[in-house]
């Protein structure tokens, strides 16, 4: 695997490079999260972007790989790939899902870090309590706040004002009644509201990945942000940080003893082939114990090398 970085508010000349446009047409962001236990030292948080007119183009390939490898219609998870059936089609949806001309935004912040909020998550929910429900404890509030915080960054750099869009997200604890539902969608109104300085910003449906309309293909599509997020979390000791330069290129060695899942997600995203694009954002301390941010990609080999193994 290679592994290179930049900070992406440095990288606005060579976007194209590193982000696909995806603000024609309808919107479509999916989104999933790991690290979400006491034994957790990082939480992920993934999201996968494209839009409705790509999904299209991209379906009969979804349809031709469940023929083949997963015909029973069983799900897909990070959590459910030592399963053999699912193991076995794991590097061939990979491969399924690089087919897809979309936008992979992996998110990881180092749980040394703390709250988000001055004063703490219970002063965020005293100062804006028509968007968290009174029984919510702190650590449910700072996911809340953090995920609307995310989707508002995402929709502020990569939507239009006048684009439609759909939001799936991965179904828990923080939006499990229609009532945090609603809470949540005014805390991400306000939050991209304030970021872009929209007046008459285009209505975003949102649903979840356990609502009974949602079609056939929003299951797979939701698999992709779900295993980002768990390979991120477990790559997480074995990424580089901080490297003291702007911009960087270093090989990731094979010596490294890495979950095998997380490992064979690596070596895709650094494969020669593909067009789907991931980017990991990063928030930890440094070596100083100051908080700073960094954001890496995956670097694909030259196909020539690919031909020579």
């Amino acid at each position: 695997m290679n592994y290179r970085s930049a900070a992406l508010y440095k990288l606005s000349t060579s976007a194209t490079s590193c982000l696909w446009p995806v603000d024609e047409g309808t919107q479509l962001l999916v989104s999933d999260y790991s690290g979400q236990h006491s034994q957790a030292t990082h939480e992920v948080y993934s999201f996968l972007i494209t839009t409705v007119a790509t999904l299209q183009a991209w379906l009969p390939l979804r349809d031709q790989f469940r023929a083949l490898w997963l015909p029973d219609g069983r799900r897909l998870s990070f959590k459910q790939l030592r399963e053999p059936v699912r193991r076995r089609a794991f590097p061939h949806f990979l491969e399924l899902a690089g087919r897809l001309r979309a936008n992979l935004i992996s998110i990881m912040i180092d749980n040394r870090i703390g709250s988000f909020v001055q004063g703490g998550p219970l002063a965020l929910a005293e100062a804006l309590d028509d968007c968290f429900t009174p029984d919510m404890s702190e650590g449910s509030i700072e996911k809340v706040y953090r995920l609307a915080l995310f989707v508002a960054l995402l929709q502020a750099g990569l939507r239009k004002e006048d684009q439609p869009s759909l939001w799936i997200s991965d179904h828990d604890e923080t939006l499990d009644s229609f009532e945090r539902r609603e809470r949540f969608g005014r805390l991400a109104t306000y939050l991209t509201f304030g970021l872009t300085g929209w007046t008459h910003a285009t209505e975003q449906n949102f649903t979840t990945t356990e609502a009974e309309s949602l079609p056939r293909w929003a299951e797979d599509v939701a698999a992709i942000p779900d295993i980002a997020a768990g390979a991120c979390a477990q790559l997480s000791s074995a990424l580089p940080l901080f490297m003291g330069v702007q911009t960087w290129t270093i090989p990731m060695t094979n010596g490294l003893s890495l979950d095998w899942r997380a490992r064979i997600f690596g070596d895709w995203l650094s494969a020669p082939h593909g067009v789907l694009r991931h980017v990991l954002l990063r928030l930890a301390p440094n070596a100083n114990g100051e908080i700073q941010a960094s954001a890496q990609r995956f670097l694909r080999r030259p196909l020539i090398f690919d031909q020579s193994v």
